[in-house]
């Protein structure tokens, strides 16, 4: 399985095809990278909302408070990705907010997440560790346990 990736940066959409409205691109599940959450501490709840009219968003924009995911998920993230270096017991009280969440694979606190029930893992290489899905930013996987995600930004890696 294949998604694209959107990212939001001044509150703006960007990584769309020429020509091609956000209400014609395929598929069920798209990613979306807010900049303007990850660098500022600006969430673009409305945009999320904006999007998950035609997709199931999957947003990174690491929330550092339940609040924040909460507000994600209101706002219509249907999953949420969270900062790798976060903090543990925040991840824990997270889980019990929702399983919609997701942790970069190259956390320090992976192991701790998945055995508290963190389902849902973000890498930009194949994982060896117990999931159910894994977002995959790097080269194509063919596992079904993979969801390949395209055009996602180069400079966001280091976070994965």
């Amino acid at each position: 399985m294949r998604i694209r990736c959107l990212t939001i940066k001044n509150s703006e959409i960007f990584g769309l095809p020429d020509g091609v409205p956000l209400e014609e691109l395929e598929g069920e599940e798209i990613m979306v990278c807010d900049y303007d959450a990850i660098y500022k501490g600006k969430f673009n709840f409305k945009l999320y909302g904006q999007i998950s009219r035609f997709f199931e968003p999957v947003v990174v924009n690491f929330p550092g408070r339940v609040e924040d995911l909460m507000d994600s998920l209101i706002s219509g993230a249907a999953r949420v990705v969270l900062h790798p270096d976060g903090d543990g017991r925040v991840f824990e009280r997270m889980l019990e907010v929702s399983e919609g969440i997701v942790l970069p694979a190259k956390s320090p606190h992976r192991e701790d997440f998945i055995n508290k029930g963190g389902r849902y893992l973000i890498s930009d290489r194949e994982v060896f560790s117990r999931f159910d899905q894994c977002y995959n930013v790097g080269p194509e996987l063919s596992s079904e346990k993979y969801i390949n995600v395209t055009n996602f930004p180069e400079n966001l890696l280091v976070y994965i």
